[in-house]
């Protein structure tokens, strides 16, 4: 019984002591910086085993500056002192990025597309952001997760990964009944995406109504002159019959408030965009129609996971336009508008959209033709009003979207938008606007349908807009 107690005396004593150890300081050990002290001066305090966490933390930072084979070495004496040494190794660096899948995209073209530039220091998050990239660009669909491989000649590192070539450019048809106004809409989308697979895009927009024809057009062309910066040129024609009581401008004066007009805009633009890291982008733009000259400033970030129905992720995007003055043109203005958007994964296929937009023109009292203002209505804003229902100085909505996804095969969305926006015209004031609704889409091959109804909220049941798609990819 004497040894037994002893023993279990030793055992109490040794856990108390191991209980109480603490790193009381740290002595390193060969070359180092004073990052490296700030970094593994948290260490002190923690427990003699807890030092590794620190430890990681500086390797990780060195593995994401080309050193991936940097390892922390530390032991701790009787005295609580955490002897450190750092072993960098040699410094790797990117090789040109490489696609082991079968691809019409040109290998100088993927390799810029990935945003790994050839000879900067490897890092493996970068890898990894460059991954999700080219997965949402749309040009590809991801069959495996990127991988590093050495070269056996050099200090470098062939970042190679699995992106299978999609057919993601895409025509779409869409038309739209709304039996409140017993009108009918049509719209035609053609987008070209990675022509010859180059990354050059070109994407086309059409719309007819009864009172409104739309014709919208952009084109990329990348890297121009070898550079990180790509040339994009816009266009786009607008007319609508609109009446006095629709304009915001002098035509708002008229006596006769049934007297129409025809109100048309040629718009061009032409200016450079480029991204910055793997999530931002920023454009610069300027452009002129037969009475105005505009500046713009553009801004977004997006972090989707993929790009054919999102589970997760944000799309950030801003926008500064300013028209500068001409003689024969009205007021001059500023133009500003933002939105965001954020996917995230609920339950198993159930994922939710919450969704916020606004817009201003600033000053706000300024004479305006009916065509500088925001266009609200239709799949891109108000879904429960016609497309380009209603002209607005200012405006601001947000939106909350369940949906159910089967894969890439099939979505089922309920969505509610509540906002308001200002009316134009004889009609001064704030709007109340609540749309809600359902949507279908449904995925076959290369083909697919989508099918939604959209009410407002105060109009009967069957006052809403039903719309009906069809998309095939090629």
């Amino acid at each position: 019984m004497k040894y037994i107690g002893l023993a279990i005396f030793l055992m109490s004593s040794v856990l108390a002591f191991g209980g109480q150890c603490r790193i009381q300081k740290i002595v390193w050990s060969g070359e180092h910086s004073d990052f490296d002290e700030t970094e593994m001066q948290s260490a002190v305090g923690a427990p003699c085993d807890g030092w590794r966490s620190a430890a990681q933390k500086l390797e990780r930072y060195y593995e994401n500056r080309g050193f991936l084979g940097a390892v922390v070495e530390g032991s701790v004496d009787s005295a609580g002192a955490l002897t450190v040494q750092l072993n960098r190794g040699a410094a790797w660096v990117w090789a040109p990025a490489e696609n082991l899948e079968a691809g019409k995209t040109k290998p100088e073209a993927f390799a810029k597309l990935a945003g790994l530039e050839a000879g900067a220091y490897v890092s493996p998050t970068d890898l990894e952001r460059a991954d999700r990239k080219l997965s949402r660009l749309g040009y590809y669909e991801r069959t495996a997760p990127a991988q590093m491989f050495r070269d056996p000649t050099r200090n470098r590192i062939v970042p190679v990964f699995h992106m299978r070539a999609a057919a993601v450019s895409e025509a779409e048809a869409l038309l739209t009944y709304s039996s409140e106004g017993n009108a009918w809409e049509g719209q035609i989308n053609v987008n070209l995406y990675n022509i010859l697979g180059t990354a050059r895009d070109l994407q086309l927009e059409g719309f007819i109504g009864d009172d409104s024809r739309h014709l919208d057009g952009s084109y990329k062309e990348p890297w121009i002159f070898g550079t990180s910066w790509n040339v994009v040129a816009r266009g786009m024609f607008n007319e609508e019959t609109v009446t006095a009581s629709d304009a915001d401008s002098e035509n708002s004066n008229e006596d006769s408030a049934s007297a129409e007009s025809i109100e048309r805009i040629l718009y061009g633009e032409i200016g450079v965009t480029r991204d910055i890291g793997f999530d931002f982008s920023i454009g610069v733009f300027v452009g002129v129609s037969e009475d105005n000259k505009y500046s713009s400033l553009e801004v977004s970030y997006v972090s989707l996971d993929r790009f054919a129905l999102p589970r997760d992720g944000w799309r950030i995007d801003g926008k500064l336009s300013y028209k500068m003055d001409r003689p024969d043109s009205l007021d001059n203005f500023l133009l500003a508008k933002a939105s965001v958007v954020r996917y995230q994964p609920i339950y198993k296929n159930f994922i939710s959209r919450i969704s916020g937009v606004a817009g201003g023109i600033f000053p706000s009292d300024g004479k305006l033709k009916r065509t500088d203002l925001f266009a609200l209505g239709g799949m891109d804003s108000f879904k429960g009003m016609g497309y380009q229902a209603v002209r607005t100085r200012a405006y601001g909505y947000s939106e909350l979207a369940v949906m159910w996804q089967d894969g890439y095969d099939l979505s089922i969305e309920l969505f509610y938008q509540p906002g308001l926006y200002r009316r134009s015209g004889a009609e001064h004031g704030w709007a109340r606007e609540q749309d809600y609704g359902i949507a279908f889409t449904q995925y076959r091959k290369n083909w697919s349908i989508n099918l939604y109804y959209a009410m407002r909220n105060g109009c009967n049941f069957l006052d809403g807009i039903i719309g009906f798609g069809v998309k095939t990819l090629f």
